[in-house]
């Protein structure tokens, strides 16, 4: 499955979450090849992001549905990579709150309101079953920056060894 197909059902799905709170716009690089992943995991790891972007801008405006954020959805490549990051204008994050996003079960959220797994099991989807990278950058007050890398070579092979267990 490419990445701009995998990029575009998953904004499908998000649709709902992001409607009163930001505008979503994408900028795909159209030629970006296929990328051997296991479609459903990535999917969800890229929902996981956008879901976050979505909760931080609506904390952001207090919950106000007029002031719309916006998040921006970009695919790239070249010979050997791929790379999609989603980014917002949320109230981003404080050093000690970015260097844990990935630890499983950490949640800024109140009691009830989230489980930590979001991130943690986009991280695991990225790095561990695909051969990849997963960076945050977080501007207090301006938004935050999630990128996927994923060296297309090593994904491959990721995957390869995956189905053969």
């Amino acid at each position: 499955m490419t990445g701009l197909a995998i990029a575009t059902n998953t904004l499908v799905v998000a649709s709902n979450e992001c409607k009163y709170v930001a505008t979503v716009s994408t900028d795909y690089d159209e030629t970006l090849p296929a990328v051997p992943c296991h479609p459903q995991e990535f999917s969800q790891a890229i929902l996981n992001m956008i879901v976050n972007s979505a909760h931080a801008i609506s904390e952001k405006n207090d919950g106000e549905t007029a002031k719309l954020g916006s998040i921006t959805v970009t695919t790239r490549s070249n010979k050997t990579d791929a790379e999609i990051v989603v980014t917002d204008n949320g109230g981003g994050m404080p050093n000690e709150i970015r260097s844990k996003v990935f630890d499983p079960f950490f949640t800024t959220k109140g009691v009830g309101k989230g489980t930590g797994q979001g991130l943690s099991m986009a991280y695991a989807t990225i790095v561990d079953k695909h051969g990849g990278q997963l960076r945050v950058e977080s501007e207090l007050g301006k938004g935050t920056t999630f990128t996927i890398h994923i060296p297309l070579e090593s994904a491959r092979t990721a995957l390869t060894s995956d189905i053969q267990v």
